[in-house]
């Protein structure tokens, strides 16, 4: 089952959450089937938010057939409908304080236009304009957490291995991609080599300010555990959580790998969130 864990914080504090997100059904061989499939496990999940009850499945459920209007007209090659992420915090470790599902933007002709028709949250998000070939809207989310409030995100992707695309996110996102790329740099990451990650950029708007941030993946082949550590020590105040992450797949029997680091900005606190995610794989040996 696909598994990705991940811990949280900023502006020097671990926030006390273990985070995790996986793809239910990977078993069936036909897009809607898995369709199917996610959206009940949706549906069984809400019930794990204090303030779960049908308004929210039928929110998140919305957001699932919103993008994929008709899933049995998607070919089978097609194997990504959703990914479903879950947080659990210290203060309430057997509710879920937080529900996040994952959308694909590149399946179905005209999803994000009907994101933006179907929920306002999700309309102006995007900067970057449709002709734009170095970064595209890839993907959506949208969580709720406990207190009822929520979030609409939109992923976009920088093309891999381009020199041109440190210069393109500037551009379109001004002195927050400038901070997040300077202090990738300033923690380790090759300046002339930037163009060589994998970026993935999250534009968000919740209650308050808009957000921003840009997700780092490794290069092929790639250890990014000095970065993390790095960056968890200024960032979490400590390297405890994902030190935790490793200690707990090595428990387990699992090799661990780092598989990407987030970086937030916010015009009042610059850069104020980690994000530390990785993989755990056991070997068929």
């Amino acid at each position: 089952m696909p598994f990705e864990a991940s811990v949280s914080g900023g502006r020097g504090e671990l926030t006390p959450a273990i985070r995790y997100a996986t793809e239910t059904a990977t078993q069936e061989t036909e897009f809607a089937s898995r369709v199917s499939a996610q959206l009940a496990a949706i549906g069984d999940l809400v019930a794990w938010l204090p303030n779960g009850d049908k308004s929210v499945s039928d929110m998140l459920q919305s957001f699932v057939t919103t993008l994929y209007p008709a899933p049995a007209a998607i070919p089978q090659r097609h194997s990504f409908a959703t990914w479903i992420g879950v947080v659990h915090h210290a203060a309430a470790p057997n509710n879920a304080a937080r529900l996040k599902v994952y959308g694909n933007l590149k399946l179905v002709p005209g999803a994000l236009q009907r994101l933006c028709d179907v929920s306002p949250g999700f309309a102006g998000l995007v900067s970057v304009p449709d002709n734009e070939k170095l970064i595209k809207p890839v993907g959506a989310a949208i969580e709720i957490d406990a207190h009822g409030d929520v979030n609409h995100k939109i992923y976009l992707r920088a093309r891999y291995d381009d020199v041109g695309v440190p210069m393109k996110l500037v551009r379109y996102f001004g002195d927050a991609a400038w901070e997040v790329l300077s202090e990738l740099v300033r923690c380790g990451v090759d300046a002339a080599k930037l163009h060589e990650h994998d970026f993935m950029i999250c534009c968000a708007r919740g209650t308050g300010a808009p957000g921003f941030g840009i997700y780092a993946t490794s290069k092929r082949n790639e250890e990014l555990t000095a970065l993390v550590r790095e960056l968890a020590s200024l960032h979490h105040g400590t390297t405890h959580g994902v030190d935790a992450l490793a200690q707990a797949a090595q428990a387990c029997g699992a090799r661990w790998r780092y598989s990407l680091v987030g970086l937030g900005y916010s015009a009042d606190h610059g850069i104020d969130k980690l994000n530390v995610y990785g993989v755990p794989t056991w070997s068929d040996v």
